[in-house]
């Protein structure tokens, strides 16, 4: 069959297109049966899926007042006889570094601190992350060095002051506060319990984790938004754990329940502290702020414990 451009298409016209039939957008389209509809729009690109909501971590700091709080001792706690570092009821390792204990040697790498027994310092004690640096007055028997790293959970007081000073009610709620906030003796946790080493500011790092995002820091998750004015009201040039210590009593006076919690023995005083703070720590059963909290009971079981550990 001969092609032409007046009758039927063959196979081998339709590839020559010689009478310029596809010159038009939709030529191929109505030869073919398939065109396309007038008002043909092609399909929308896939969207990228919508970001995840993030919210910002939130913590009430209530305002200056005149509520009662603990009238702490004044700032040199190092006394006539100089610095001090007291071991809690266990034995413990003055370090050569911040290793754990079972990785050393004796004599070069660790030293045994007896229990319960109060060290004299040559300088004030430093702290940096889980430790205290401590430079002993006295060398101890067989040791290579005198200045060296104490695990803080270990260690009881020190000259620096901080929990140690406290009403022992006191220290229990305050301890059941940071097992609360999941921080325990801990005092260098950051949000998702990520640590940090240096004390000498809030730490001001923001992390997200779960849809949330914090700022918080510290045996007591402080928000660098909370701790900096209570740091300028306190005038606390740190972030030492004796400083966290104040700042959170700070924020125990301003909201009413210091006086709760310094009868918290009594379990309607427990109770009615955790109420009046549960917009400062949101781990605190009734917080407002739909994170995770901790049923009253169980605190409460958590302070029995603590409490009966100081006497």
């Amino acid at each position: 069959m001969k092609g032409s451009c007046a009758g039927g298409l063959t196979l081998l016209s339709l590839l020559a297109l010689p009478c310029g039939l596809l010159a038009g957008g939709s030529a191929f389209g109505d030869l073919s049966g398939t065109a396309a509809p007038e008002n043909f729009q092609p399909a929308p690109a896939a969207s990228a899926p919508a970001p995840l909501r993030v919210a910002e971590a939130e913590q009430y700091l209530p305002p200056d007042n005149n509520e009662p709080g603990f009238n702490w001792p004044p700032e040199n706690k190092a006394g006539p006889d100089g610095d001090f570092l007291h071991t809690r009821k266990t034995p413990t390792y003055l370090k050569a570094s911040e290793a754990g204990s079972e990785t050393l040697t004796d004599g070069f790498g660790r030293c045994r601190l007896e229990a319960d027994t109060l060290y004299k310092l040559r300088t004030a004690p430093v702290f940096e992350g889980q430790h205290v640096i401590a430079d002993l007055e006295t060398p101890l028997p067989g040791c290579a060095f005198t200045r060296g790293y104490v695990y803080l959970p270990h260690i009881s007081s020190t000259s620096a002051g901080g929990l140690w000073e406290l009403p022992v009610n006191v220290r229990a709620f305050l301890d059941t506060l940071a097992y609360a906030e999941g921080t325990n003796e801990h005092y260098n946790f950051l949000f998702t319990f990520v640590t940090f080493k240096s004390y000498a500011d809030h730490p001001r790092k923001l992390i997200c984790s779960g849809g949330l995002c914090s700022t918080a820091a510290g045996r007591y998750q402080f928000l660098s938004k909370t701790w900096d004015p209570l740091a300028q009201d306190l005038g606390l040039p740190d972030f030492t754990p004796p400083n966290q210590e104040k700042a959170a009593l700070e924020l125990i006076r301003r909201a009413g329940a210091y006086n709760n919690v310094a009868n918290s023995a009594v379990y309607a005083n427990f109770s009615k502290a955790v109420a009046k703070l549960n917009t400062i720590w949101a781990s605190l059963p009734g917080s407002p702020y739909g994170q995770p909290t901790h049923p009253l009971a169980n605190l409460w079981t958590v302070y029995k414990a603590a409490l009966a550990g100081y006497k």
